[in-house]
Parts: C-alpha cells; structure tokens; sequence
C-alpha cells in the first residue's frame, strides 16, 4: 500500500486565492547541481559527490527538466529507488515538497500491493514512485510493472549495485533486452566503489568501469571544488591509537573465556540429554554458542564490566536482546531459517537462562562483588582494565575533552551489541554527565523495541538536542541528515571506502572531526586508514582522467520465465521466492514451514538438494552441480520453483497460488449482482414464477370448454362443523403429484381440516355456465376478501371479464352437490350459483325489494320486506356495525322483548336502545340466528403445540332483529362460508407444490436423475421457515451444506494433488460459499421458485380478484421501497404487499440456502448419484475419474518405508480396519514437523478429505437419530459434535495420540498435559490450568477417516462402520452440553440483563469475569486460565449457576431433555448409493496416460540418495517359453477372470497396489535397425524379497531382457508388449505369496 504523500496529502499548496503554486526547483540550485541535471539530460549518468552535496536535488531538477514524460496524463512515471526505508520516505519528502508531481511510497513493511489492478491503480495516480528496490524487482518479477513503463529511473546511492543486489538484478534482468524502451537512468552515490576493507589502485578503477557498465551511465562529478569546500566544509580526520590489553588483563580474559567454555559446554550436554530430536537440540545448542561467542566478544573488546552488563541485558527476559546478540554473530548471507531457529531455541526452553545465570556467577567473582550487591547498579571506582578495554577508555577519554553546549557527537560501531552497552555505560558515567546517550539500530536488527516510529523518534531527538551523543550501527551511515552534527567516531573502523566516506559526511558543521580509533602498533589497521584515504583520491582522479577500461565479471544468473505472461524469476531470487511460497503453506506453533538445504561435493562441484516442508507437493529437489554452495542452492531453488509452477502451486506470475475466486459468466439481467462482493444480508427483488397449469387462460374460448374437474374433500377433526364441498375446475390436467395433494388446514384449539384433491374426470361448461362461475367466484372473493364493496347496494360483477390483466391465473372454485340417483358423482351445484346470483346486490333491476309482499312469512329488513324463505341460509349486512352474517335460523319464540342475555339490559330493544341508540320499529318481528362472517387466516401454519390434542368447539351464534338487515347473498348457507375460508390457504399451497413440479420438471429435463426426487421434497426445499409452514428448508439445508463440503472436497482432493490443506480449504470456501451458491442459483433462474414470504390471504388473486399494485419499472421503487442507494429493504410486512408480477424480496443468503436444501432433498430422496449430479448441473464440480484414485494409491507408497515407525497391526485392530495400502496408515499419523527420513508427505491433505467426511458421518448420524429435532437444535448438535475439541476428546479415549508420529518435543509436551487432564478424574481437575486442546488430536480422527476412505475405494460406508464406533460413545447428548458463554448470553438476553465480560493477564494467566447485572445486583463468575478462552468458560458456568440460585435457567431445554422428549431412532447412512473403486487386483481399472517416469517419480523423489543393492541372485529369462495357458492360469491364481482381458501394464501395476509393492521402473536397454523397423531391448528391473523357503529369505534381483520387433518409433507400445511376460515370470518363481519389494532408483530416459 502507498503511503500517499502528493495531492491527496496536501502536496500541492495554494495561495490565498485558491490557485495551486507551481514550484521551481531551479531557483534555488547551485550552479554544478544545474550543470550535472544537463549532462544527465544529455545522456544516462552517476553523480558521485560527498554527502551533503545536493545530490537528491539533481534529481529533483532532471525530474522537473523531464516532467513532460511523466506528468499525467502520461502513461510513463518515474521510479526513484532508495536502499533502505527511511531513504524512501526521506526523499519522497524532498521531491514532494520540490514539486508538483504526485508522489507515492512504497516498502516492505507495507501492506503489499498483490495484484495487477492494485498497481494499475497506483501507476494512474502517482506520477514519481519512490521506493525499494526489492519493490520494483518484485513488481517486474511478477508483470506488474513493466520496465517500458517507466521513463525515468532513478538510483539514489548506486554503489550498491554490485553482485545480486536488487538494483543490479533489475538492471541484467529487465534493462539489458531489445525488445522494450528503456528508461532514462540517473545514479547517485557518494562513493563508486563499495569493496570490502582498502584495495588495489586497480581494483578501484574496476568498481568504477563495472559501475557504469552496469547501470549503463557514466560517473561525473565536479571538477572544481572549489565551490564544494565553500558549501560543505570537509571535517578533519584524526587518528587516536589505543593501547593492546596489558598482559595480566589477557590472562584474566583467557580465564574467564575457559570458564566460559565450560558452562557452554554443561549446557550443551543438558541440551543433548532434554530431547531426542535433532532438530529441538540443534536450536538449543545453538542458542547457546551464540550466548558465548556474544560474551566472548564483550569480555575482549569492552571490557569485564560490559560483559557483566551483557548478562544483566540478556536475563532481562526479552528475546529480541538474544536477537540482538544473534545479529551480531550472523552474517547478512545467513539463511532465514537459522535465525528463525535460534529465536524459537530460546523462545522454548531455558537452557540458555541456566547459561546465563552460570556466566554470570564467574563474572561477578571476578568483580567481588558479594551475592547481594546488584550488579546492574555497580560502576567500579577507578576506570582500568580489565572492567574496561583500553579501547573503551580512550573513547571515554575523548567524550569527556568536548563539553560545548551546541556539539552532537555520533560514535559508529559494527555490533548492535556494542551500542547498547555504550550508550548503558556512559549514560553512568560521572565523567560523562554532560551526554545524553541513546542508541540507534535498524528495525530489522531483531530488537522487538526499535520499530521504526521509535526509530525515528531517536532521530528526531538528536536533532532537536534532546539526544547529543548517538551510538550508532551503519544504519546511520546513509540518509541520516542532521545539519548539526560536529563530532563523529569510528569505535569500530569501517569495513569499506564506502562506509569510511558515508560515515564521515555526517559531520556537516564548520570545523567539524572525524576521528577513527586504531590499535597501536596494529599495521593492519592503520593501512586500512591509509586504503581508505589513497583509495577516495585516486577515484577522484580516475573519474576525472581514466585509466583503464577493465571490469570485474558481471555474474549472470540462470532465468525462468513464463511465456504467457512474462513473468520471470532468476536463480538469485528464487531462494527468497521458495521461502515466501513455503511460509504460505499451512502451518502452526510447532511447525515453520522453510525449505531446507543439503549439500553433496562431488568431482564435478557442489550439489544441492532442497527438502521442502512435507506438506508441499513435491517434496526434494536436486540441483545441477556448480561451483559453490550459494550458485548449487540458487540453481536448486531456481528448479524447484519451476516444479512447483508446473504442478499449479505458483501462479503464471510466479506467485503463491493465492484463495481462488470461482469466476461465473452469467448473461441473465443479474451480472451486476452476480460479481458483487456485497453483503449476503443485502435484499433485493426477484420475481416468482407462476405455475403453468394455473396460466392458461379460457377466456373467449369455443362455446363449450372442457375443464378438468377436481373434488376438494373437507374432512374436519373433530367433525364439529359442516362444509360444503367445492370444486376446482382447470383448462389443463394438474401433473400427477398434485392432482390427489393432500394437506392439514390448521384452525384454532389444535382443530384440523383434512383437505385432499380427487380427480374427478372432465366436464363441459357453457359460455353462460363460464361466465356465471366466474361471477360467482368473484363474488365469493370479494365478500371473502374486500368485503367492503358489498356494502354498497348495487355491486356489478363481471365487469373486468375482457379485462387482459384480470388475473395472472385461471381456474374456478365452484360448490358442488351429488349427481340425482347416483352415490358418488359429483357436479356443479349451478342452483345454488345462481341463486347467489340473482341477489338484488347483483342486479339493478331489483335491488329494492318487492314492498307488496305480507302475511306471517314476510319479515321487515331494512331493505323491505322478505319472505321468511329466501332469508334463511343467506348472507345479510349489518349497516349498525358494518359486519356480515348467515342467517341459519329464524327464532319465532324469541322477538325483540325478549331477555337479553347481557344483564345491563332487560331485552334486546333496551339492548340495542343503550348500545347503538337504535329504536326498533318492528320489535315484534322473529330474531334472526346469525354467525358472522369471519376474517381469513393462514391455516397452513399450526399456532398450536405438536403435543396439544384437537377439541370441539362450539359455534358462536348472535341474535338479530331483522330490521336491522340488508340482505345481500340469497341461498349463501354458512356451510359455504366456511369452505371458503379454507380455499385461499389450500390453493396457496396447490400454487406452492405446482412450482416445486415445474423445477423438478426443469431438473429431470437438464440430468435423469432429477426426476429420483419428489415434488413435496423439492417443495420442502424451497420453502423458508419465514413462510410458517409445518416444513421448511432449514434441516435438509444443514444436511445439503454437508454433504456438498464432502463432494467438492473429494473432487479437490484427487484434482488438486499440487495444493496442500491449506488452499484446499480456501479452494473449498470459496466454492461452498454462500456468494458462489448465490451465483450459481441466479444463474439457473432459482430464485423464481423460492417461497419465502408467509401467506397473507390477502394476497390471494385469482380469477375474479384484480391485482391493486400494477407493477412496472416506474412503479416497483414505490411499490416494494427501494432506498436512496437503489437497495430493497425488506420489511416485516413485506408479505402484505403482492404486486402484478409476484415480485418478493430476497436475501442472497436465502437463494444460496435453497441450493443447499435442494442438495439435501436429493440425497434424503435418492442418494449420492442424484445429489451430484444436481451439484454438476448447478455449476460445480464434484465428479472424478477412478483413476484419479488408482494413481493416489502408488503415491501411498512413498510412506510404505516408515511402516516401522508405526506399530500398524495394533493401530488396525484399534480402528477394526485392515488397510491394503500401508502408507496412507503411515502418512495419516505423520505430523508435519515430522522431516528428514520421515518424508513423503504429513497427514494434512488426508484430515483435509477426512475433516468433511467424518462431518457427513456425524450429519447423517443426527439427521436419521433425531428426525423430529428443530433445525436450530440439530445446528447446535452439529456445532457440539463437528469441532476440534470433540474430536481430540476421541483420539485420547481411543489412544491415537500415542502412534502421532511428530518432530516437536513441545508439540509432545503439550499432548501430554491435555491427555493427563482429560483421562484424570473430574474431582481432581483443576480448571485453572486446564491445557490447550491440541489441534493435532482432533486432526488424526479426521485424517484416520481420510485414510480409510482413500484405502477403501471412497467406501464411504465402510467408513461409516469403523468410525462410528469409535465416535458413537461420545454422541451421548446426555455428556454434551452448549458452551456456557453462549448459554448465558442467551439466557441474559432472553431476561434483558446487562452482561460483560473483563479479563485481565497476570504473568500469561488470564483472569476473567462474568458480570451479570440483575436488576442492579451484580452476580459475578470467576475463571483463571492461561487460556483465556477456557477462563471465560469457567466464569460463564458459575454464573450461570448462581443465576440457577436465584431462579433464573435457561429457558430452552437442555440437549438431554430434548434427546428424551425427541425419542433416538436408529441411526444410518444417508444416501449413500455409490459404487466404491474397486480395490482387489481383480478388480482395479487401468491407470491411463501413466509413463513409466511418472510412476517412479514420486518414489525416486523421496529416497533420493537410495541406491540399487546388489543382488546374490541374477537371472536371465527368455519368458517367452510360457505359453497361453501358463499366463491364463497365473491370471486365475491372482484375481477375477477379467484381468486377461486387461491390457498387461495395467496388470502388472495392478498386482503391485493391490500386494502393496512398489512399482517397478523401466529403462530403454538397447534400439537398433532403422526408424522404421526398430528393434527394442528393454529390461525390468525388480528388487524382491522373495519367500524361497520358510526358513529363508534371500534376496534376487530379477532382469528380464525380451528384444521386441515393432515397426515405428513408439516404445510405449513395446513395454506394453513387454509386459506380458511380467506376470508369468512371478508365476516360474513360485511367488504366488505376497513378497516385499524394495525400491531401485532407475532413472528412466524421457523416450519412455
């Protein structure tokens, strides 16, 4: 990431009236700084001037000078490279606030910018780009930069490119080709030569001439210095000689050095004895020597007072002061993984403390110093040897003549080691009050505590005088800018002309010095001063006037590139590369993931084998012979990044292959949404698709349309009311799994109405019998659902029959009544229909009632007199209080003086009189028996518990005058009134199953085995738990979502042998992830057939009931809510809303839940077979060849030579399973840490296979146990019984920790404490020190199951049968419980209690406590751990039991109790249908495509220094005296009679896998004769270990020549000629019994 510094930091300033100022650098240039920037104009240079000079303002100026290239909208920038970080943001500061370009940063500290469209972000911003070399070299490495790109490339101090430096890699790599435009170059240095201590004359000029031929510039500097002296004044160079130690001083130092030894030596020899591997004692012996020769050095070279001090740092307890030590002693060349070592040395025992603590016993005699003195507070009296060196004195000495108060002083040393300790010593110092020291180190030096803010607050400091005496490393030789600083010592001399120039011009001020000690009479020392001096006059001179034109060799390193895309790294870059790639693999504590190097010498050079980590694809590499160590491991490392490219590990751009992306291509109105990255929570609107069989419209059809007849039976539990039975009538036959739908309608007091569709055959209707059924139902729909519009008195029907947007669906819901003189046909009662009909609310013509009617049987209505007749069994309106009512009686004993049942009145008038201030006129009249009219609900969805039984309850009926009344419907009994409150809900769910139908249909037309599910499944599937139906997707969602995590993982596993666990599994998230599954859905149109809103009877629109919300593209913002960014928001009361084009709100997540629930119904429903095939039709991969499997087999092997590290006949009786191929046994039980002879490969892709295998055992193992649990519950058995924790839990009852074959004593130590905890009784736990749950426990239940899975042909319910006994004791729901922290946020959540959870840490123990707030009483849970997980858990667990105390449980049931109310069934594998690869010889397809070399390869890759044994016995056999017959039968004694058939390669290879035998290697012997004709001699060699006699075991060599006449160049078709002889020879050495074959390294020409 760039750290902004142009315009978007304020880089560009503004004058007072908003105009940017543009900034002219040349005002203030100098007049050599304007003359250099036109040379560098001219062509490409090295300025070499002192520090001090202006050199960064050259460039500034030839910037400025060049701004036409690279200022916007230019394509081409400016690259300004420095060495180091604090240079980068020290000069893009400069250019910054020098110009008006935009200026970016870049180091590695920063976040990396890892892709191209990051860095094609940046190229369009920034207009100049400073930064690190290793910056642009990776950026040009890796194609995202590219050199054309850049005009302008700038190298601030220059001299460093040399060798393999980055800035000389960038220039041979990417600088020196044809067929690119090449930047303008421009060096800066203040010294062209670099060398190491003072040099030859002519070597100088060397540096000089390879400089420049290098850079492809020419050094210039100033000829007159004139100027120069004026603007920066040189400081003098002194010279202070210090004495050599006296004598007795080196015999006190020779003593302390051999007691020294000695403890070195007693703490070695504890190291040896604390662990037996390698590995562990080699980093702490090694912690040790750096310990020693860290204080052996301070006892020389400061003094005995200084060592001592060095210990008091060291016992500190910080690691980065060993670091700091570690430095010091190490080399810059020195690998990663040395230093890595020694820190986690350190870091994991305390060897070293007893180191330090004996060294300092033997210090402190020496200093007599008593026991309770503190030696960190002692300063001896007199400064003398041996406390202090002479070397230090004289420092001491000099520090103490300078007292004036503006002087700043840096003092240079090598070692970090010295700094410290100076800067500790003279901050004591009486002498030396007047300085206030500190120190400055790199970063990077290993101190924790010098970051680089603090860093540069040091520098900071000593600008501002806060700091005027700086003990300094070369970290300040370069970029250190201090204007101030007057006084500057070399402590230690300069290592190069380089450092002794750079170092000296950091004294700027007049009058300054630069004084350097020497050790007197030390020649070597003093003509390395002398060097130096000679050496920067005769650069000055050779720069002026050359001499020669001679250079070093330039060494040229080997490249690989990839053609695709350009992509390139170099044999001095691949070494870096191969340990950023291999810090990606996955890894933990007890593993670090480095290669390792191992060297062989031979005649012909240096040979290097890389070892990578176990879990990496390859595993060795062997390197070309060169001239070094350092060309054999680049040229080794170069090879094995090659491999790994070729394998899919590293990307084309050379790259760690980093998560995958799954790329969909949709051309769907959804490609916005599809490649989005937002929320999964996001809503959004989608339609719904409406059934076809509801679709077709019969409207303005032929006089007589035929309509498919269905009879809704209403049967009600308990038969308490009577319902009319109605008819669905249809144009189209529904499909056959919804024409006898059958449904339970939910009403209240646990009632039910069984509802069933019967198939009734066809009938005929008129047009007038079309039209009145239509009327009817409109009418039925409007009192049913807008009743308001029959309290008009005229209500015309019909009216919207040509309307083309009447009705997205067509079908009529008419009242039935049984055919006269028959006992079970059916017909439209058309009586009844158009009785209703031919109501005065219906018809204009008479909606007054008929006034001349009297007599006894005509009742007063407040419409006009009716007949008693027509009123009885018809709907009336209440005007008074705006109801509806049936009238099912007429109460002739009851009138309006009758008692009313409400004691505040004495009869109805009086009732009616005080309630609603109504006189009756006629209170004589007979009361009406009348039941409202009631309000339709949802009765797909029970409001009442599963447990609760179904009662009768009584109709509630009222009393009415009939003055009161209009009557409205004639003939409209309360029986249909009540069949039409179930008809919106029963259609609701016929619509439902009709859309289930249609994607099934969809399904069985896109694979065959789409139509093995059923439709109400599919439905299942499709509907939400929103929608409040006694079923939803969310249980087989969960079992979907596991079973699709094993298909795509096994498909992975045997696609993807190059990744390891670690991008399998991103592999894996990636493609079951809920965008992916989203995506994918959208893509197949899904999320049409989605049911996800509850039913709102008032949404129910059929034919007759218009839509009110005509949705289009203007009107859908206002109808659903779109915001102001153009997101739906969904609301709880979305379902009230149902527009013209059934559009609903969905969340991405709901669409990618339906996918996993459609898996899940095909695997209830059918099986595997099904459920993959839907996963292929959706998109994603999970199909495999067999031989996918067969070649995973071989591969097995390489583990077969480690059979004894594990004792496998106990470890199969333990887990009931004979494994037929012995190395993935091995391999199951091998820890990554585990390296060296322990090679071929750890157990992390196997528990990658394992880990979602053993989650579909545990998922269908709830899923058939527990078939009635809610889903919430089943998630919560899945969350307790799927994790890490559960399963190391299973390893330690079953023991298989103790077969882990691992490389890390601590990784053991750590297994041991969780083991002695978890099997130690619960009375004598102690919770406060509960252990740590290895991760690797659980890993070896998971890669056991890996194992067996991959051994047993993908039987997975072989698996089943082993592992569930092994995990079945512990599937007790009784012994499980959720974790108390969940449970008590729950349960504080469900009480609204204020709960928090403060912890504090106490030397690594964490406190923690749970703080409920009841009420204003605080109840508080305690735990102690050093865990701070399990800390929390003990808190939460006595809270929660002091809430028990006080009454307050959690409100759910506990997992026992629901396992006890649930009742457990059988459990069983579900759906596993497949047939398992075939794994006896007889039976093993063939492997196809398989050259001899890549079978051998993954053998010869792990044994590569084996060597061929000689044999005792050696035969020649012509196997051609074997007849048919012979083969036939030896075919017979081996397997099935189908191997004959089999081509005889694939035979031999399938004897060996199913004998488990290493496969034999070929090579190509002899060819002779023409192209045309050639002659083959090819022989097999095998090693066997051949059962001669029961008593003997003798090794032979067999080597059977056969010399094969094939026309042609092919030699695969000759060996596989060849290989037919292979089988009868076993047979004539009587090895019909199993024999072990001991692998021979053949290297097989590549012809094979």
């Amino acid at each position: 990431m760039a750290v902004i510094v142009g315009d978007d930091a304020g880089e560009r300033r503004e004058d007072d009236c908003g105009r940017v100022a543009v900034k002219e650098p040349r005002t203030i240039a100098r007049r050599y700084q304007l003359a250099l920037c036109k040379k560098a104009m001219e062509e490409n240079i090295i300025v070499y001037l002192e520090t001090g000079c202006g050199k960064t303002h050259i460039a500034v100026l030839l910037m400025y000078e060049l701004g036409h290239m690279i200022r916007k909208p230019q394509k081409s920038v400016c690259v300004f490279l420095a060495p180091t970080v604090h240079l980068v943001q020290q000069q893009a500061v400069v250019i910054d606030h020098s110009t008006n370009f935009k200026v970016g940063t870049y180091f590695g500290a920063q976040k990396h910018l890892d892709n191209h469209k990051e860095w094609e972000s940046e190229l369009e911003k920034y207009e100049v780009l400073v930064m690190t070399p290793e910056i642009l070299l990776r950026n040009l490495h890796h194609c995202f930069m590219r050199m054309d790109t850049i005009a302008l490339l700038i190298f601030d101090e220059c001299h460093h490119a040399q060798k393999r430096h980055p800035y000389a890699q960038i220039m041979k790599e990417f600088y020196r080709h044809d067929d690119i435009k090449r930047p303008h170059i421009f060096g800066l240095t203040a010294s062209p030569v670099i060398g190491k201590g003072g040099s030859h004359q002519m070597n100088y000029t060397k540096c000089i001439n390879t400089l420049e031929h290098l850079l492809d510039a020419k050094v210039y500097t100033v000829e007159d210095k004139e100027e120069l002296e004026l603007l920066v004044p040189s400081p003098d160079v002194k010279i202070y000689f210090y004495d050599p130690a006296v004598e007795s001083t080196c015999q006190c130092t020779l003593t302390l050095g051999k007691k020294l030894e000695e403890i070195k030596e007693q703490c070695i020899a504890i190291a040896r004895t604390s662990t037996n591997i390698l590995k562990d004692f080699q980093k702490k012996a090694g912690s040790v020597k750096r310990l020693h020769d860290g204080l052996l050095f301070c006892l020389e070279n400061l003094g005995l007072y200084a060592a001592t001090q060095a210990v008091r740092i060291l016992q500190s307890g910080d690691s980065e002061d060993l670091a700091e030590i570690v430095e010091g002693q190490t080399s810059s060349c020195d690998t990663v993984t040395e230093i890595e070592g020694t820190q986690d040395g350190y870091d994991d025992n305390k060897i070293a403390d007893v180191y330090l603590q004996r060294a300092l016993s033997v210090l402190l005699d020496v200093t007599l110093l008593e026991d309770g003195d503190q030696p960190e507070a002692f300063l001896p009296e007199v400064l003398e040897e041996p406390f202090f060196s002479n070397k230090l004195l004289v420092l001491i000495t000099i520090l103490s003549s300078y007292r004036q108060d503006s002087i700043k002083c840096i003092v240079f040393v090598n070692r970090i080691i010295t700094a410290r300790l100076l800067a500790q010593i003279f901050g004591r110092l009486e002498c030396a009050a007047f300085w206030k020291c500190d120190f400055l180190v790199g970063y990077h030096s290993g101190l924790k505590s010098m970051s680089r803010k603090k860093m540069h607050g040091i520098v900071d400091n000593f600008r501002s005088g806060k700091v005027n005496l700086l003990f300094a490393t070369n970290v300040a030789e370069e970029g250190l800018d201090i204007q101030t600083c007057c006084l500057i010592i070399r402590f230690d001399l300069p290592s190069t002309v380089a450092s002794y120039i750079q170092s000296r011009g950091r004294a700027r001020m007049q009058e300054s010095e630069y004084l350097l000690l020497v050790e007197r009479n030390n020649i070597d020392e003093l003509n390395l001063v002398n060097d130096f001096i000679s050496g920067e006059k005769h650069m000055n001179n050779e720069i002026l006037n050359r001499t020669s034109d001679e250079t070093f060799d330039v060494v040229e390193d080997s490249i690989y590139k990839v053609e695709k895309t350009g992509a390139s790294i170099s044999s001095a870059c691949s070494v870096s590369l191969l340990h950023h790639y291999c810090s990606r693999l996955p890894h933990d504590e007890y593993l670090n993931p480095v290669p390792e190097f191992f060297y062989l010498d031979d005649l012909d050079g240096v040979t290097c084998h890389v070892v990578l980590p176990s879990n990496a694809p390859i595993h060795s590499v062997e390197g070309p012979s060169c001239a070094s160590k350092e060309d054999a491991k680049r040229a080794a490392s170069l090879l094995a990044c090659k491999k790994l490219y070729e394998l899919g590990s590293l990307t084309d751009h050379l790259l760690p292959t980093p998560k995958e992306e799954i790329e969909i291509f949709s051309e769907n109105p959804h490609d916005k949404l599809v490649n989005s990255r937002d929320d999964l929570s996001r809503a959004e609107l989608h339609e719904t698709v409406v059934p076809s069989a509801l679709q077709v419209d019969w409207r303005g059809s032929a006089s007589h349309l035929t309509f498919h007849f269905y009879h809704m039976n209403f049967v009600p539990k308990p038969r308490d009311r009577c319902y009319r039975r109605f008819g669905l009538f249809l144009a189209l036959p529904l499909p056959k799994e919804a024409e006898d739908m059958k449904v339970d309608l939910h009403l209240s007091h646990g009632r039910i109405v069984e509802t069933k569709l019967i198939p009734s055959g066809v009938i005929s209707f008129s047009e007038t019998e079309r039209m009145e059924g239509g009327r009817f139902q409109e009418m039925c729909l409007k009192l049913m659902l807008d009743r308001s519009e029959l309290r008009d008195n005229y209500v015309q029907l019909g009216k919207h029959d040509s309307c083309q947007l009447s009705s997205s669906t067509y079908y009529l819901m008419l009242p039935l009544k049984q055919v006269e003189d028959t006992d079970d046909r059916l017909t439209v009662d058309w009586g009844t229909v158009r009785n209703c009909l031919s109501s005065p609310t219906f018809n204009q013509e008479r909606n007054i009632l008929d006034q001349s009617l009297n007599g006894s049987s005509v009742l007063q209505l407040a419409n006009g007199p009716v007949a008693e007749s027509e009123i009885l069994d018809s709907l009336v309106f209440t005007p008074h209080n705006g109801r509806f009512f049936f009238i099912s009686d007429i109460l002739h004993q009851m009138n309006g003086y009758s008692t009313f049942n409400d004691s505040k009145a004495l009869n109805y008038a009086e009732y009616f009189l005080n309630k609603f201030d109504i006189v009756l006129k006629c209170p004589e009249q007979p009361l009406l028996k009348a039941k409202q009219l009631c309000s339709l609900h949802n009765l797909l969805y029970n409001r009442v518990d599963n447990s609760s039984e179904a009662r009768e309850e009584e109709e509630s009926f009222v009393e009415l005058p009939p003055e009161l009344c209009i009557l409205k419907i004639k003939d409209f009994a309360k029986d249909i009134g009540s069949s039409l409150s179930l008809l919106p809900s029963l259609m609701h769910r016929l619509e439902s199953l009709l859309v289930a139908i249609e994607l099934k249909e969809l399904l069985s037309a896109s694979f065959p085995e789409g139509s093995q599910v059923t439709a109400n499944r599919v439905l299942e599937a499709l509907t939400t738990e929103k929608c409040l139906e006694r079923f939803s997707l969310e249980r087989l969602e969960i079992l979907g979502d596991s079973f699709l995590k094993y298909a795509v993982s096994r498909h992975l596993f045997l696609s993807k042998e190059a990744l390891n666990e670690g991008r399998l599994t991103d592999t894996r998230s990636s493609i079951v992830k809920n965008l992916n599954l989203y995506t994918l859905a959208v893509r197949r149109n899904l999320q049409v057939y989605i049911r996800d809103q509850c039913f709102n009877p008032c949404n129910f629109f059929a034919y007759g009931r218009l839509h009110t919300e005509m949705c289009d593209s203007d009107s859908e913002a206002k109808i659903h809510g779109r915001n102001e960014n153009g997101e739906f928001e969904y609301r709880a009361d979305s379902s009230a809303i149902k527009c013209s084009k059934s559009h609903q709100i969905l969340f991405r997540k709901t669409i990618a839940d339906v996918v996993e629930a459609l898996v899940g119904a095909f695997i209830v429903d059918s099986g595997f077979k099904a459920a993959l095939a839907f996963l292929e039709w959706m998109g994603i991969a999970v199909s495999f060849d067999p031989e996918d499997v067969h070649s995973a087999w071989p591969k097995s092997q390489r583990k077969s030579t480690q059979v004894d590290l594990v004792d496998c006949e106990s470890l199969e009786n333990l887990l009931s399973y004979k494994f037929r191929h012995k190395g993935l046994l091995v391999q199951a039980f091998t820890h990554p840490s585990s390296t060296g002879k322990h090679n071929g490969g750890c157990y992390q892709r196997l528990e990658f296979l394992g880990d979602a295998a053993v989650d579909y055992l545990i998922m269908s193992y709830l899923y058939s146990s527990y078939p009635n649990i809610k889903p919430g519950q089943l998630t919560d058995l899945r969350a307790l019984t799927v994790n890490n924790n559960f399963f190391a839990h299973v390893a330690v009852r079953c023991s298989l920790h103790s077969y882990l074959i691992n490389g890390s004593s601590a990784l053991s130590e750590l297994i041991n404490k969780f083991v002695d905890f978890v099997q130690a009784p619960a009375s004598e736990r102690d919770l406060a020190h509960e252990p740590k749950c290895p991760k690797v426990l659980g890993d070896l239940v998971e890669s056991c199951a890996g194992a067996i899975l991959l051994d047993s042909g993908f039987d997975l319910n072989l698996v089943w049968e082993t592992m569930m006994p092994i995990l079945d004791p512990l599937m007790n729901l009784s012994s499980l419980k959720l974790n108390p922290v969940r449970t008590l946020r729950e349960l504080c959540q469900s009480h609204k209690f204020q709960l928090s959870f403060p912890a504090s840490k106490v030397e690594d123990v964490f406190s923690v406590q749970a703080k409920v707030n009841v009420r204003d009483t605080f109840l508080v849970g305690h735990g102690t751990n050093r865990n701070k997980k399990a800390a929390e858990r003990q808190a939460a667990e006595e809270a929660l039991k002091k809430l028990k105390d006080y009454g307050y449980s959690h409100m759910l049931k506990s997992l026992k109790k629901i396992a006890k109310s649930q009742g457990r069934q059988k459990p069983v594998l579900i759906g596993f249908d497949e047939n398992p690869i075939p794994v006896d010889g007889s039976k093993i397809l063939a492997l196809k495509n398989s050259s001899p070399n890549e079978m051998c390869e993954p053998f010869d890759r792990c044994n590569t220094d084996m060597q061929t044994v000689n044999s005792d016995i050696q035969c020649k056999i012509n196997p051609s005296v074997l007849s048919e017959a012979d083969c036939h039968k030896v075919a017979k004694k081996i397997g099935d009679h189908a191997m004959q058939f089999k081509p005889a390669k694939s035979r031999l290879f399938e004897l060996c896998s199913a004998q488990s035998w290493e496969c034999p290697s070929y090579i190509c012997y002899k060819d002779e004769g023409p192209s045309h004709m050639k002659l083959y001699w090819v022989p097999l060699v095998q090693h066997l270990n051949a059962l001669v006699n029961p008593r003997q075991r003798r090794k032979m060599q067999l080597t059977m020549l056969r010399k094969v006449h094939y026309g042609g160049s092919s030699i695969k078709a000759n060996w596989v000629h060849f290989c037919e002889y292979v089988l009868p020879t076993k047979h004539c050495f009587g090895l019909e019994v199993p024999v072990q074959l001991s692998l021979i390294k053949v290297k097989c020409p590549s012809i094979i």
